[in-house]
């Protein structure tokens, strides 16, 4: 990492370590503004790290992208209840556009790169010369990175629901979270990395650094669910969902380097 990803980096975690003692503290308007920066924060560490790889026009509509179709994504899902479930956004997180807090998006931005690095490296050895081999290469690390962006939200909306950020009409199976919200997505976020995947110079992604990232959230989400949060079984399960993809992704960018 350069230096500015570094400092980045440092702030951020800064920020994480923060929040469960403000939490602890009672201050809700403080609380939700640490957790706002916090996404910001990371936002820019993730930007700052694709902007080498990519260049500026190429990172602007890689973000612009993921926000827009994320936003649409959730303004369709809390209004229809397609293709997450039937869910609506509490007035906690401010400002919202069309009932969606601008937030939401933004933390798309923060993570579907990172998932991104995760199928790029776990699906590395799908690669052929010929034309059918590279979709099926390109389909491949989509679906994979949809699933390790999915396997964050273990962590995520039981959290989230938890602090009264959003709320499920029809509470599901999994902590009161609905299996269809998963499976939403997965689908979304595979969509959004198979379309980035046809402009973005993806040999050129910071595979490494972007799974430090995800790395870092795993662990950061484990020990705060299971420690600060009092949500052990969310911890347990996103620590074994999130960290199959962490193992998988570090196996195979250790064995590029053998």
């Amino acid at each position: 990492m350069k230096l500015s990803s570094r400092i980045l980096y440092c702030l951020w975690l800064f920020l994480t370590v923060l929040i469960p003692h403000i939490l602890r503290l009672g201050n809700r308007p403080t609380l939700l503004i640490a957790l706002s920066l916090s996404v910001l924060v990371q936002v820019g560490l993730v930007l700052n790290l694709l902007f080498p790889a990519f260049r500026g026009r190429v990172t602007l509509s890689t973000g612009l992208i993921i926000v827009a179709t994320a936003w649409l994504a959730e303004f369709i899902g809390h209004s229809t209840g397609l293709p997450f479930g039937d869910y609506a956004y509490t007035d906690a997180l401010q400002p919202q556009i069309g009932g969606v807090p601008v937030q939401v998006p933004v933390a798309w931005l923060m993570m579907i790169p990172p998932a991104w690095a995760v199928g790029t490296l776990i699906c590395s050895r799908i690669r052929g010369a010929d034309h059918s081999r590279e979709w099926i290469h390109r389909a491949a690390t989509a679906l994979t990175a949809g699933l390790a962006f999915a396997a964050w939200d273990l962590f995520l909306d039981p959290q989230m629901v938890e602090w009264n950020l959003w709320r499920w009409e029809s509470p599901g199976i999994y902590f009161g979270i609905p299996i269809i919200n998963f499976l939403g997505w997965i689908l979304v976020a595979a969509a959004v990395v198979f379309g980035l995947s046809s402009f973005a110079p993806t040999k050129s992604l910071p595979v490494e650094a972007l799974l430090l990232v995800y790395t870092t959230v795993w662990l950061l989400n484990s020990v705060g669910l299971g420690v600060y949060f009092a949500l052990p079984g969310a911890a347990a399960a996103g620590f074994m969902g999130m960290g199959v993809f962490v193992a998988l992704a570090w196996l195979q960018a250790l064995a590029s380097h053998a």
